[in-house]
């Protein structure tokens, strides 16, 4: 047994930054399994993105109170099963209307965790009076590096298994691991500094009232709420036709799986080296809006980079711009709403951005689908890219002066 004293941080970097390196490479199992072994068009890949936002737009906040009122460890442990049961109900069949329900099982599941992990690492290590808000931001730069890290193993292996066997049984396999770490969550997190929101005598809809009154009268953060709406709207199509774009232009077929594997591991890559600049940058006391300018710019000249070619090298890399900028975006994100959010609704209103960002993604996805069935691919992913930049431009609202000069 290990004489190491209980450290929340090292639990919450581990845990949490593993199931996001499974993740990744499920998104890369889905991506083959939807564009090569099914062949979908573009319309029937929204209306999956369109089933998964609607379910976390129904479930995000009622999970986010429920977190809040009884546990984030259960809230944890539930979503690692019901997402692990998603995974594997998305590859068990080749009939698109029985597979269709599986982004819901999976969207509801992620609903559970969405901010809970964050609310549940805050409030243990400020319990402990040993971290502050800037401590904090790092640490979720951190726990995403660590699920990078582990997707660049993760990855190699999927795509083995992928090739060797077959891309159904990869998935299986993903999703067992999931529903394993509910296991691993219960047997290693522990709640010593959180007080449930029913010890306190405040019910539901308290709580929910109390988390909404939080964002609507906090200006920063009712304007993180429109950066999130005008980013995800656009990312809906870098999501669900940016991989077809590039397939499409290169007309790859047999080795989709390498070259898709190949560039979610160089996106890996370049993930981490922008999470390592971004941890850095916060050390120098730049500020989470700040950032979030810098990484919003990038992605829109990436996109656009990625939307006005057809040259596979090249859309690869304006894609790569994209996505690792917003793979960063989404710890600066989370330790901005962090910053204003109060302890006994933190889940809450990490919640109501899970929520602005389920709207976005469903009223993004459905306009982008519609657009690339009249228009083209390309068209949508330069519409995505320009959603970028206004996305760029609304956080520079949220940049404000601490005394000491520093900007956050």
């Amino acid at each position: 047994m290990s004489n190491k004293p209980y450290d929340p941080a090292r639990v919450f970097v581990r845990a949490a930054g593993f199931t996001e390196g499974i993740e990744w490479a499920f998104w890369l199992v889905l991506t083959v399994w939807w564009v090569v072994d099914l062949n979908l068009g573009p319309f029937e890949l929204v209306l999956l993105g369109t089933v998964l936002e609607a379910s976390v737009l129904l479930a995000e906040t009622p999970t986010g109170v429920v977190a809040d009122l009884i546990s984030r460890k259960r809230s944890l442990i539930i979503a690692q099963v019901v997402m692990g049961i998603g995974f594997i109900w998305a590859v068990a069949s080749t009939n698109y209307w029985v597979i269709l329900p599986a982004q819901a099982v999976f969207g509801i599941g992620w609903t559970f965790r969405s901010g809970a992990d964050t609310a549940w690492v805050t409030d243990e290590l400020k319990g402990m009076g040993e971290h502050s808000d800037d401590d904090l931001d790092r640490l979720l730069i951190r726990k995403h590096q660590f699920g990078i890290a582990v997707a660049l193993v993760a990855l190699p292996v999927t795509i083995v298994v992928g090739e060797l066997v077959s891309v159904r049984w990869a998935g299986l396999t993903l999703g067992v691991i999931q529903i394993l770490m509910g296991g691993y969550f219960y047997v290693a997190l522990r709640e010593d500094h959180f007080v449930p929101g029913y010890a306190k005598d405040r019910g539901f809809f308290e709580t929910l009232r109390e988390g909404v009154a939080s964002v609507r009268g906090t200006p920063r953060l009712r304007m993180l709420v429109l950066v999130i709406v005008a980013l995800d709207m656009g990312a809906e199509g870098f999501d669900r036709l940016g991989y077809k774009h590039l397939l499409d232009s290169g007309s790859i077929d047999d080795g989709s799986l390498l070259v898709l594997g190949a560039l979610f591991i160089a996106m890996a890559f370049a993930g981490l080296a922008v999470n390592a600049v971004a941890g850095r940058v916060l050390e120098s006391g730049y500020g989470v809006a700040r950032l979030a300018v810098v990484l919003l710019a990038v992605a829109a000249i990436g996109g656009a980079l990625a939307s006005v070619t057809s040259i596979v090298v090249v859309i690869a890399i304006g894609y790569m711009m994209q996505d690792s900028t917003r793979e960063a975006l989404w710890p600066v994100l989370d330790g901005w709403a962090n910053r204003d959010a109060p302890s006994q609704v933190r889940a809450t209103v990490h919640s109501l951005m899970g929520q602005a960002t389920a709207i976005a993604q469903l009223v993004g996805g459905l306009m982008l689908g519609a657009i690339a069935e009249l228009t083209s691919i390309p068209i949508v992913l330069g519409i995505s890219a320009g959603l970028f930049g206004l996305s760029s431009v609304l956080a520079t609202r949220g940049v404000v002066r601490r005394p000491t000069q520093t900007s956050y």
